[in-house]
């Protein structure tokens, strides 16, 4: 068993709602472990600091340990960093989904159009 996540009492229950939400840049700053500064991945053979692959946002080498959680690769979940943009943009990645979440929710009473 994982230290990290030990055992909860608390009781199984029933999901009644599901609220989704979008963050704010000063919420996502907030929560951002490091900023994105450099496109590169390694340098000389190591993470780059504030690059795409930064010891803090968690490790892809066995040897290494995440410098934000000191887990290692195992049993690190990852951490997020963030880019500074000049405008807003849209994840093209992500459109399908978004609008798949679009399409449950009924625009008229903002319900879920999903049977119980």
């Amino acid at each position: 068993m994982d230290t990290r996540f030990p055992y909860s009492p608390a009781e199984v229950a029933k999901v009644r709602t599901v609220q989704f939400g979008i963050l704010s840049p000063d919420e996502i700053r907030q929560m951002s472990v490091v900023q994105i500064e450099h496109g590169e991945t390694m340098d000389r053979g190591k993470p780059k600091p504030a690059g795409l692959s930064d010891p803090r946002l968690g490790t892809i080498d066995r040897k290494l340990k995440c410098e934000t959680c000191s887990a290692n690769m195992a049993e690190c979940p990852g951490h997020f960093g963030h880019l500074e943009l000049a405008k807003p943009m849209f994840h093209i990645g992500f459109m399908k989904t978004v609008l798949a979440i679009l399409r449950c929710v009924c625009f008229n009473c903002s319900h879920i159009l999903a049977d119980e």
